[in-house]
């Protein structure tokens, strides 16, 4: 009898330890990335998330030619199952809430690095809800809304100033995939910056840094708006494609074939 209580609680244990392992929260830091070395230092990548509560709507890659001007826009599928470093495989959408607070930039970061092969070091996370009050620090979001978008939001195509509601419905819009997202925050930052008003800029880069998980500094977030800006050659790329999907229920995809891809289209 006694044997058996043994083994029971002993079974027991192992169940609340083996639960108590798999609910940990990832810790990642800048120093585990898993960076590419080896690619030209002329392109900077960074990662941007769009993020709608847990789950990221929007995964992009945003790389940047120095040298050039040139910015390819890469959408990653948030529903692609990857190897994730520390757990099982998991869909990207659902991969930055693994991480712990300070981790799950990092975490995002360096899976996109070990999946595609780059030597991304900077991340930019937004959470949608807090796109209302940024829009509000710069009075209306100016857009050149498509005939598809402008349709969507009840609005007309072209040039339009939007409130922090419709701005809100607009990056919605991305759904799995798109850069609407990062072309509102790009704007939202080069509005700012010019302005002209000093107190509405100080008013936005306050409520940017309470709204944002980023480790991009305030000096790199100029520096980036200006390139994007100064850029006449805008690329989109969105991966993976047709013909490198594996399986579709789970999405699965030739991982070395996605990395080819991007290489041919930012760095060649």
């Amino acid at each position: 009898m006694k044997q058996k209580a043994l083994t029971c609680f002993a079974l027991l244990l192992a169940l609340t330890l083996a639960l108590g392992c798999a609910a940990a929260e990832i810790s990642v830091g800048k120093k585990d990335l898993a960076q590419n070395g080896e690619l030209t230092q002329d392109v900077t990548n960074i990662l941007f998330l769009l993020q709608d509560g847990e789950t990221t709507q929007t995964l992009l890659v945003a790389s940047i030619n120095g040298k050039t001007g040139r910015s390819v826009m890469t959408s990653l599928d948030c529903e692609l199952v990857v190897p994730v470093q520390d757990a099982q495989e998991t869909a990207l959408g659902a991969v930055y809430a693994l991480g712990d607070e300070k981790s799950r930039g990092y975490l995002a970061v360096r899976t996109v690095n070990q999946l595609l092969g780059l030597n991304i070091g900077t991340y930019i996370a937004l959470d949608v809800a807090r796109l209302p009050e940024l829009v509000e620090a710069v009075g209306a979001l100016e857009m050149e809304l498509s005939e598809q978008d402008a349709a969507a939001l009840g609005l007309s195509a072209g040039e339009n100033e939007l409130d922090g509601e419709q701005a809100l419905a607009y990056v919605r819009l991305d759904g799995q995939g798109g850069t609407r997202g990062y072309d509102a925050l790009m704007q939202l930052l080069r509005q700012g910056m010019h302005s002209g008003n000093v107190m509405g800029l100080v008013g936005l880069g306050t409520k940017l840094l309470s709204s944002l998980d980023t480790n991009l500094n305030p000096l790199s977030a100029m520096t980036l708006v200006g390139a994007v800006q100064s850029g006449e050659d805008r690329r989109e790329l969105s991966l993976p494609e047709e013909e490198q999907i594996l399986s579709s229920d789970p999405l699965t995809a030739d991982a070395g074939a996605m990395s080819a891809r991007f290489s041919e289209e930012v760095y060649e």
